[in-house]
């Protein structure tokens, strides 16, 4: 399995040879493997030339570009070759009864995938019962939905039930959640929760890239948000298995400390640059991990890898149903 490179430092990128190295600014000279690795995650100040740009292609490497805080800013993506009937499916498919059809199936998972997260947490503090009786009941009204508008009310509604369940959960004295802030985060949880978002959705639009997919069309989140909005569709889903539970597990075992963020004038919190190598790393060991699905192991890797063809395989008419992953603890 092939990995993800994350890149902090500032210099030159280079090509020799058939090798691809970063050339720092004190001299100091990093090899990046990159025969074992399909994604670039770039934080510091890089330079390149198309002599690099042409051995990323060759080897079908991404590389994504983010400033110090999380906030992606562009990438450089292989060039890949779409199939024309493809690209109308997906067109077709958000203006036909499709769309509803995939808004609704990703909100159910996303909120099927929310539930069992917190009764994962309610059987160990039996805190939970009432704000999942709420959310499941919310998730009824699924079926009656009728446009996607509607569907993302019910989306936010959810989510503000889901929210409040953090600091019941949290049990780290160091660290209050209240609510969802961002743009810019106000507090450590929330600088979390928008840094290892933007980490997963690098991960998604890297695999929506390589697929069959335009990563412009999307079925839920609006398309004028961002160009590239299907990766914030897919997330949605993953980010409660995935991110949440990653970062909840991290305050309660004490792996991110106070000291791990940095806080600016206008009432900012971010990661600094240690608790941005802690997160990573236990990122990391988490994408790494295998869970088993139906007979097999997949990586949480694969996983976002297998979320994205799913999708594709239902526009392209591969599949009857689409049915994306949902989490049983």
């Amino acid at each position: 399995m092939k990995k993800v490179f994350y890149l902090y430092k500032s210099g030159e990128l280079q090509r020799k040879d058939f090798s691809l190295l970063l050339q720092e600014k004190n001299g100091n000279i990093v090899y990046i493997p990159i025969e074992q690795i399909n994604l670039i995650v770039c934080f510091g100040d890089v330079n390149l030339n198309k002599r690099v740009l042409g051995l990323l292609n060759n080897y079908s490497v991404s590389i994504l570009f983010f400033n110090y805080y999380g906030d992606y800013i562009g990438r450089f993506t292989p060039k890949k070759y779409s199939d024309r009937k493809i690209i109308i499916n997906q067109v077709d498919s958000y203006r036909n009864h499709k769309r509803l059809y995939i808004a609704k199936k990703m909100v159910f998972t996303e909120v099927k995938n929310i539930l069992s997260l917190l009764k994962y947490y309610n059987k160990k503090y039996h805190l939970l019962q009432q704000i999942i009786i709420n959310i499941e009941n919310e998730l009824n009204k699924l079926d009656t939905i009728e446009s996607v508008e509607k569907l993302m009310l019910l989306e936010a509604i959810i989510k503000k039930q889901y929210y409040s369940s953090f600091d019941y959960i949290i049990k780290n004295p160091n660290f209050i959640f209240k609510n969802r802030s961002f743009y810019p985060p106000l507090n450590e949880v929330n600088a979390l929760l928008s840094y290892g978002y933007a980490i997963l959705y690098a991960n998604i639009l890297s695999d929506i890239d390589k697929s069959p997919l335009l990563p412009q069309i999307s079925y839920i989140h609006s398309l004028s948000k961002q160009s590239d909005s299907l990766q914030f569709d897919i997330a949605d889903m993953l980010k409660p298995i995935f991110i949440d539970r990653l970062i909840l597990r991290m305050i309660n075992k004490n792996q991110i400390k106070p000291n791990h963020f940095e806080y600016k004038e206008n009432g900012a919190c971010y990661l600094n640059r240690d608790g941005i190598k802690v997160f990573l790393c236990e990122y990391e060991k988490l994408m790494q991990k295998s869970i088993r699905i139906g007979g097999r192991y997949y990586s949480y890797r694969n996983i976002i890898t297998r979320e994205v063809y799913k999708l594709s395989n239902y526009i392209e008419d591969k599949t009857d149903e689409y049915k994306p992953y949902v989490m049983e603890w």
